[in-house]
This record gives structure tokens, C-alpha cells and sequence, in this order.
């Protein structure tokens, strides 16, 4: 079993992740991010679009960051959508390319 270090961001820190959000969110606005075949397929099973997505980047938080990853740095950013009750995760990176890859994504379970 392996093990990841990660940093938690409690929801009244608002303060934390602020510089990598900013980051993050002008990937998605420049268009300069892509989205895994697997984060394609947890979008088709949780009947998420790719504008649901980027609304969630847009709009919701860094929750955490998994630090220990030999390729590289991973962000989970949460958010609602207007249409869902439950909450939204993505996971992504920055490539060295610096554009942003789109790992996962998944609807919370309530």
C-alpha cells in the first residue's frame, strides 16, 4: 500500500493555495489544460460536462494539495454546481510544459 503526504486547507483559509488557484484558473481560462481519457470517463459516469468542470475550477477551492508524487505536485479543487446538490472534485497538475492536465473527476457522494 502507498502512502501520500498531503496538505489539508480547511474551508475558513482562505488565504491558503491562493497564488496556485490564481495559477489553475488562468490555465482554464487560456484554454491551456487538457483532460485525461480517465477523467473523461468519471465525467461520462457522473454526467458531467466539460463546462461543468471548468466552472468548478472557476468558482470552487483548493481543498488540498498531494505533495508526494513523483510526478509532481497534485491540486484537488471542490466546488457546487447551480444544478447538483452534491459537491465536485478535480484533481490536477501543471505539466513542465506548464499547461494544466485534468486527472479526475468525480461527484461526491452525499
Amino acid at each position: 500500500r502507498t502512502w501520500v503526504e498531503y496538505r489539508l486547507f480547511p474551508c475558513d483559509r482562505g488565504d491558503m493555495g491562493t497564488s496556485a488557484l490564481r495559477r489553475i484558473r488562468a490555465a482554464v481560462r487560456q484554454r491551456r489544460y487538457e483532460l485525461t481519457a480517465h477523467a473523461l470517463e468519471e465525467m461520462d459516469d457522473d454526467e458531467l460536462s466539460e463546462a461543468d468542470v471548468c466552472e468548478i475550477v472557476l468558482r470552487g477551492s483548493i481543498v488540498a494539495e498531494l505533495t508526494h508524487d513523483p510526478r509532481g505536485l497534485r491540486f484537488v479543487l471542490r466546488g457546487k454546481l447551480a444544478n447538483r446538490t452534491n459537491e465536485v472534485e478535480v484533481v490536477c497538475r501543471f505539466l513542465p510544459s506548464e499547461r494544466l492536465r485534468i486527472i479526475t473527476v468525480y461527484a461526491m457522494e452525499q
